[in-house]
């Protein structure tokens, strides 16, 4: 086995009620001047109003930015980035799904970096560290609270773009369960099966580790235990913090492994037909895990095992292809269709098969080749 660095948040602060805390938080790192990064929905709720008066009982200056969009925009980057600056803001707290989250870590990185944001698309080429940034997810999903991307929607060309650099993980973050109460089963769902697809991914993907698998594990298995109760009982606070707890441990997976196939093809469908990213990513996953099977039978077994499947008397071949099966029970129990629901019709497969193997960072992570042969067949089989 290679030596490796495993990098991670410097603080996660995790219960229920923990964002009450939130101004004593970021006063503790020395912050005085934050800007607060979410979207209208959460500002106009109610859902930010605790994290707000923490701030205010800590005497923490903040502005609050709240037009992310689903998808975050660079010039969502930019307004948070004017504001900052009008704040003198020493810090930035990105409070919300991971749109707001990505769009926060982008804000920070531009106050120690120079403009334009196009040229830290790719792999650890942020030259300075950015200010400290402060992660309160409010769904179960993304795991951006502790991962080092930030993957932002550039306005100009209509694709998607992915910092990745470990400059962008989080100082600390703040993860509350009772955040997800009001999560809608729609939205639980989505999330939900992203941060499963974040765990399979990154235990079956080549850069797996000890350490990344130790997160894998304990994901899968508290999604497979959590996640059909939260969707079907959001007020279920334990169903609440499984999957916080969940999400959390996909994304410090990722941190050391990354994902793969299912995430490069997803993102095809998602730039073309604008389709939310855990619901793309449910419906590539279980063909891209039938694909994949063959090149980890061990891992894919223990998938299945943690997922409830029962193997007793299977060979591992066929115990492989259990996991699959689990997840796509998950998709239909939770909604989640095939990707022609999305738009995508037949004349799209060629088109995206060619782009989705172009993105030599995900595919090459895969533990199994797939050409733009295979990947048309995929394509067709989660049709």
């Amino acid at each position: 086995m290679k030596p490796y660095r495993y990098p991670q948040v410097k603080n996660i602060y995790f219960g229920d009620g923990v964002v009450k805390t939130l101004g004593t938080i970021v006063a503790t790192e020395g912050v005085k001047k934050v800007l607060v990064v979410t979207d209208k929905f959460l500002f106009e709720s109610g859902i930010l109003d605790g994290a707000l008066k923490s701030l205010d009982e800590a005497k923490i200056e903040y502005k609050v930015y709240s037009d992310v969009h689903p998808n975050p925009l660079k010039s969502n980057v930019l307004a948070c980035y004017e504001m900052m600056k009008e704040l003198g803001g020493e810090g930035v707290i990105g409070f919300g799904g991971g749109s707001s989250i990505d769009c926060a870590k982008s804000t920070a990185l531009l106050m120690t970096n120079p403009l334009p944001l196009e040229q830290y698309v790719g792999k650890d080429i942020v030259p300075n560290n950015t200010v400290p940034i402060f992660t309160v997810p409010t769904t179960a999903g993304t795991g951006s609270e502790v991962t080092s991307g930030s993957i932002i929607l550039f306005d100009d060309t209509g694709k998607k773009g992915g910092i990745l650099s470990k400059r962008l993980i989080a100082t600390c973050a703040v993860v509350d369960p009772e955040l997800l109460l009001t999560l809608p089963p729609g939205l639980t769902a989505a999330t939900g099966m992203d941060a499963l697809a974040h765990a399979i991914e990154a235990y079956t993907n080549i850069n797996a580790s000890l350490q990344s698998d130790m997160w894998c594990r304990q994901a899968i298995t508290l999604i497979g235990k959590h996640l059909r109760r939260a969707y079907f009982k959001g007020d279920d606070i334990d169903a609440r913090r499984g999957m916080s707890l969940a999400a959390t441990s996909a994304g410090m997976a990722l941190l050391g492994a990354g994902c793969a196939g299912s995430h490069a093809m997803a993102y095809s469908i998602e730039n073309k037909y604008h389709t939310m990213h855990g619901r793309a990513n449910a419906s590539m996953l279980p063909a891209v895990m039938r694909f994949n099977a063959p090149a980890a039978l061990d891992k894919y077994a223990e998938i299945a095992v943690m997922l409830g499947e029962n193997i007793c008397g299977l060979s591992k071949h066929e115990a492989a292809y259990k996991a699959s099966e689990a997840v796509q029970k998950f998709c239909d129990d939770l909604g989640m269709p095939g990707i022609r629901a999305y738009g995508v019709t037949e004349e799209d497969f060629e088109p995206f098969a060619q782009e989705c193997c172009a993105n030599a960072r995900l595919m090459g992570q895969n533990p199994r080749k797939i050409t733009p042969e295979d990947a048309v067949k995929i394509y067709k089989e989660a049709f």
